[in-house]
């Protein structure tokens, strides 16, 4: 497993997904959007569910990976 050196944004449900794409609307940067893996179900944010969301606002998942700690990170930037 590679770890990025990407800013990395928590978020624990799509709302808090759609909030810092409201806010980061421009793109910008790449970055790791992290939630909790299916073991941490109030935190987990599916796959499906972060890919669909950042397709609406012209958000891209680069790369999907396992991080330490029942997390997920996606890498994404913007198209």
């Amino acid at each position: 497993m590679i770890e990025t050196k990407l800013k990395r944004i928590k978020v624990s449900s799509e709302r808090d997904l759609r909030n810092w794409l409201a806010k980061n609307a421009d793109g910008g940067q790449s970055v790791m959007i992290v939630t909790g893996d299916k073991k941490s179900p109030a935190k987990h944010v599916s796959s499906a569910q972060v890919r669909d969301t950042l397709e609406e606002s012209r958000w891209v998942v680069d790369q999907s990976q396992t991080l330490p700690g029942n997390l997920l990170g996606h890498t994404i930037s913007y198209r």
